[in-house]
């Protein structure tokens, strides 16, 4: 009995034993999936490196970088020390852990620009270039979105781009217009200068029949005074006369009487031919706005001001401008090709364009603001700043001018390689995409607004396509043309029936007809 009682208290004590041990790999196991699990949400901008071997020959690398939102973001903590978050940091944050190696950020405030003066590189470049000299003087790598271009690449090493991009057009948000009623007019199916060259047609073909029922001898007033027509047919055609049979031939009510003359009958039948074609247009057009006015309109156009660049140069009551000395405005003055860019170029020399000229982004988006003015800028950057609040931002065209951002190493740099390699193998696997998903699309304040604003869009398209357009000169020159060419052709006859008449048509003694009483002519006594 006391020996099965040793026997299964030994069998008791095994079996806490290997319990404790279970629990103490659990245990164990438990803090390094948490331990994983936090360093995968360590804060972007403040993150220190367990001790591990490294790539990176170096113990500690110094990166700066720049305030500009999304990319670098600096907040201070509770002691007043830096902290970085925001798509740079986190960018680094990642290849140091592909990489393994420590850094630590420092803030600068300026890209850099090589000056004339000291004949040395600003801002985050400079840093770069002291060291290649000194390793322990300046920076090693430059992280933030600085442009790769030739000078810069004459005097530091650039890593694969990380980003590529463009320039984008940066305007304040057309207003809103809802429940707009559309009035309907009987004049919409011409256009307003349409219709003033109507009634200049009509004027002039009227007073062309009155002065020729004046002068030509073979008119009913011409034949009055050869007394062949009795006095109330000789006012067939006088001026309201005329008027009255170009009006209601216009209206498609016939008329009482015809010219006689054959330069007034041709130029009666082009008015025929011209009438014709103008109620027809007009009779389709009308039933066009009718059957529109009959429609539910909901909302007015919210279409931009101008739908590219080429638009915006042109636009007179628009003002334009880009960042100071940036690479947007080198890159416009001294790059893009084309003669909308000349136009740009002469404009920004302008004393006007200069004042358009700001020092900053935030200077930009708030002239932007007060409206009537576009900024040029970076896409991302404007894609960030319109999906922000208010939402009173809106993107014009489409992106021009490709360009790429790199981060920036010293020419003697021994980690270029090493990050190449990382810069692509975070693109391959698609954690730069996550990152700009992440920094520049799903921080999206607006999205109720983008998606108003496209099914508004929408709508107000679809009912601009489908808007009947009045009818302008340029659609209706021929029939114009026709009028004029009738005029000039009625002229030409009247004036040779004049000519006939003046050497055959007249009535002689030898050919007065019988039983008829003619005025005597005059002129050797004709008739």
């Amino acid at each position: 009995m006391a020996r099965l009682k040793t026997r299964s208290s030994g069998m008791t004590t095994r079996w806490m034993t290997l319990t404790s041990v279970l629990a103490a790999v659990l245990c164990a196991l438990s803090i390094v999936s948490a331990d994983e699990e936090y360093s995968e949400y360590l804060p972007r901008h403040h993150v220190e490196h367990r001790d591990v071997s490294s790539k990176i020959n170096k113990k500690e690398l110094m990166i700066v970088t720049i305030k500009q939102e999304p990319y670098t973001m600096v907040t201070r903590d509770e002691f007043g020390n830096p902290l970085f978050s925001g798509f740079i940091p986190e960018l680094i944050f990642k290849l140091s852990r592909r990489l393994r190696f420590d850094y630590r950020f420092r803030e600068e405030f300026a890209y850099g620009k090589f000056d004339n003066m000291t004949q040395q590189w600003t801002g985050m470049i400079g840093e770069v270039i002291k060291n290649e000299k000194d390793s322990n003087q300046g920076a090693d790598i430059a992280a933030a979105a600085i442009t790769i271009t030739s000078d810069r690449e004459k005097v530091v090493n650039f890593v694969k781009p990380f980003q590529n991009l463009g320039f984008s057009i940066v305007i304040k948000r057309p207003d809103y217009a809802t429940d707009l009623p559309y009035t309907f007019s009987i004049f919409q199916p011409f256009d307003p200068a349409l219709w003033g060259l109507i009634i200049l047609s009509v004027v002039v073909v009227g007073l062309f029949l009155w002065l020729m029922n004046m002068y030509n001898p073979y008119e009913w007033a011409g034949r009055y005074g050869l007394g062949l027509a009795d006095k109330q047919q000789s006012e067939y055609f006088n001026l309201a006369g005329s008027m009255w049979f170009v009006f209601t031939s216009l209206q498609w009510q016939g008329f009482e009487k015809a010219p006689r003359s054959i330069a007034s009958k041709f130029l009666g039948c082009v008015w025929f031919a011209f009438v014709s074609i103008v109620l027809v247009t007009y009779t389709a057009g009308i039933v066009n706005h009718l059957f529109w006015a009959s429609m539910v309109h909901k909302s007015a156009s919210i279409r931009s001001p101008f739908v590219d660049l080429a638009h915006l140069i042109t636009n007179k009551d628009y003002k334009y401008g880009v960042l100071e000395n940036g690479q947007t405005y080198r890159y416009l003055m001294d790059l893009a090709p084309g003669e909308e860019f000349d136009a740009i170029r002469r404009y920004l020399k302008s004393p006007e364009g200069q004042a358009q000229l700001v020092k900053n982004v935030t200077a930009g988006i708030e002239k932007v603001r007060k409206g009537k003015y576009a900024f040029i800028m970076e896409s991302m950057m404007a894609k960030h700043e319109i999906n922000r609040r208010p939402c009173d931002l809106a993107l014009v065209g489409d992106q021009f001018g490709n360009r790429a951002y790199g981060l920036a190493l010293p020419l003697n740099s021994t980690i270029l390689s090493d990050l190449n390699v990382g810069i692509l193998e975070m693109m391959e696997e698609g954690e730069l995409e996550e990152l700009e998903r992440k920094w520049f699309v799903d921080r999206n304040e607006c999205w109720n607004v983008t998606v108003m604003d496209r099914l508004a869009t929408d709508v107000a398209s679809a009912l601009y396509v489908n808007k009947p357009k009045s009818v302008d000169l340029g659609m209706f020159w021929s029939p114009l043309v026709l009028v004029i060419v009738g005029v000039i052709a009625s002229l030409i006859i009247a004036f040779a029936e004049m000519m006939y008449y003046r050497q055959w048509g007249r009535y002689k003694s030898s050919n007065q007809p019988q039983g008829q009483q003619l005025k005597m002519d005059p002129d050797e006594g004709n008739i």
